[in-house]
């Protein structure tokens, strides 16, 4: 089995755990859940980038991975390059907005990004649909971290907040934005666009032959998140 470390901070990165736990074979996962500097969008860029190569020289010297995925929108656009000169044995695969297939089905002027700041300004796929309407909701992942379990608290809030403007399609430009999927077809008719299948689709390149998965946790800061992340992984 091939080890492949997924980072993220808080429980974003468990949605994309999710997809590759069903779709991929043959690989020994660790999530690394980085809650105690949960979220990453309202960090800058010279924290991510160092705390990128944290994570990695730990993972790198604990866990030996082969792969590693930024299941993180945020950390991929702002640290992937670098972490991928200084490490390279390690193979990284990173978390772009589905930006693309969404411009591929509508017009840009019908699909609306929801990302972090950080994101917007970073992700050089985003500069090449300058046309795609682009919104920043305060505090969401956090939010969506504190609500895991009934996010149907937060539909009020998102509606409030999409109020106005018009789309035909959502980007889900930040993996925690998975889990409100139920909420936005509640309030929303749009058709919304995720990047999980197309990581999924780039680890099965490296599938052994070995059948089934194994999945560890760890975390930063808080060790009580734990039960919640996994039981959040288990959660259908």
């Amino acid at each position: 089995m091939k080890n492949v470390a997924i980072i993220d901070s808080g429980s974003g990165g468990v949605n994309v755990l999710k997809i590759l736990m069903k779709q991929c074979r043959g690989f020994n996962f660790l999530y690394f859940a980085d809650n105690k500097y949960a979220p990453y969008g309202d960090k800058d860029t010279d924290f991510l980038n160092k705390r990128a190569v944290e994570i990695v020289s730990l993972l790198e010297k604990i866990f030996k991975p082969e792969i590693i995925i930024f299941a993180c929108n945020t950390l991929t656009s702002v640290a992937i390059k670098n972490v991928r000169k200084m490490f390279p044995n390690i193979i990284f695969i990173g978390c772009e907005p589905a930006i693309k297939p969404a411009c591929k089905e509508f017009n840009q002027e019908e699909v609306l990004l929801l990302a972090t700041k950080v994101t917007i300004d970073n992700c050089q796929l985003i500069k090449k649909f300058p046309k795609v309407k682009k919104i920043v909701v305060p505090n969401l992942p956090k939010l969506i971290d504190e609500n895991l379990f009934e996010v149907k608290n937060l539909s009020e809030y998102l509606q409030n907040q999409l109020e106005g403007i018009n789309y035909s399609a959502i980007v889900l430009g930040c993996t925690h934005f998975e889990a409100l999927r139920p909420v936005l077809a509640d309030i929303s008719k749009a058709k919304l666009f995720g990047s999980n299948m197309g990581i999924a689709k780039m680890l099965a390149r490296y599938e052994s032959k070995d059948e089934g998965n194994n999945c560890s946790f760890m975390v930063s800061g808080n060790e009580g998140e734990l039960p919640k992340l996994f039981h959040y992984l288990l959660l259908e």
